[in-house]
């Protein structure tokens, strides 16, 4: 008997590198924001280095799969308006990769990990609100008990006035930030006669791209990013990416939408939501390992609640039959 079905090795060491890989993500960015022995790095100019990294990865799938490259332009040049679409969800998933590096400055992974469970309810919301979509009864189930699990997480530390409130309101807009683009993006890639998916990935990296040099332009604050365009593109700023803190951030960054498309193809939605479950408990127990975070009652208990939160929310209903011979004589 298998465990969750998975009865190759292809489909272990998938299930096992998305795992890794998001757990790892969020543990070394962590780690990276409070060794007060390194001296930092411009997260932007990271950003910019895995949109550059993801773009020419796009390229390469569209060459391969797709045609050549006079193929490629004319793609380009017969999808402008599409192009232009892609502005929005690409600012938006700008917006959410830089508020990953501010947010776990101020708040460990454990806690992080629990609030961003909040992406379901707010996808759900959104889907419902957007599209008419009803969600079921175990969907308002899941949020409720995700909902619990965020107030066990951080509710005495409120009442107290012993939390960042800045913090909490930047996970929130970084929420709100990443599922307005998945729903959007969603929305492009299924559209009837649309592109292929190589080209508007190719689309979404370059908006992306343009997108990071837009927000070093205008970014106000030096809490929020280290200096503007001109000191991110120094030398000491781009060489801090290879950095053995910064580079395996990066690559993690540049691979993991690869990992995830292959757990879709090989797997299934069921094992990546039971994945993402199994991550809170990784977080926890990593982050008390390596941080030295405690695991307090309160700790525990959310966790609890946003692992079973999250199985929940993805559990089909099984409505009651209903009579079948009804008007029948």
């Amino acid at each position: 008997m298998t465990i969750l079905g998975l009865d190759t090795s292809t489909k272990k060491a998938i299930f096992l590198s998305y795992m890794g890989l998001w757990s790892a993500l969020r543990l070394l960015t962590y780690g990276s924001k409070q060794d007060p022995d390194f001296k930092g790095y411009n997260e932007t100019s990271l950003l910019l280095f895995v949109c550059i990294a993801k773009l020419c990865m796009a390229v390469a799938m569209f060459l391969r799969s797709d045609g050549g490259w006079k193929e490629l332009v004319e793609g380009v040049k017969g999808n402008g308006g599409l192009f232009a679409r892609y502005f929005l969800p690409a600012a938006s998933y700008v917006v959410y990769d830089n508020l990953t590096f501010v947010n776990l400055t101020y708040t460990d992974p454990v806690t992080y990990v629990i609030l961003m469970q909040m992406r379901l309810a707010v996808t759900g919301l959104m889907w419902s609100m957007m599209f008419g979509k009803r969600l079921n009864r175990n969907q308002w189930i899941a949020i409720a008990i995700l909902t619990a699990a965020c107030f066990l997480q951080k509710g005495p530390d409120i009442y107290s006035m012993n939390t960042n409130m800045l913090s909490l309101s930047l996970i929130g807009f970084q929420i709100i930030a990443g599922v307005f683009s998945s729903v959007f993006n969603e929305i492009l890639l299924k559209e009837k006669g649309s592109a292929g998916v190589n080209l508007q990935n190719i689309f979404m990296y370059t908006h992306s791209i343009m997108c990071n040099f837009f927000w070093l332009l205008i970014c106000p604050s030096s809490t929020v990013c280290k200096g503007n365009l001109a000191t991110a593109m120094t030398y000491e700023n781009l060489s801090t990416i290879f950095h053995p803190k910064v580079l395996p951030i990066g690559v993690i960054l540049a691979t993991i939408g690869i990992v995830t498309s292959l757990f879709i193809k090989h797997l299934d939605s069921v094992r990546k939501t039971i994945a993402s479950a199994i991550e809170i408990f990784v977080d926890a127990f990593l982050s008390w390992l390596i941080f030295s975070i405690p695991l307090t009652q309160n700790t525990i208990g959310a966790v609890v609640l946003a692992s079973s939160g999250v199985i929940v929310f993805s559990r089909p209903v099984v409505e009651k039959e209903e009579e079948k011979k009804e008007g029948e004589v």
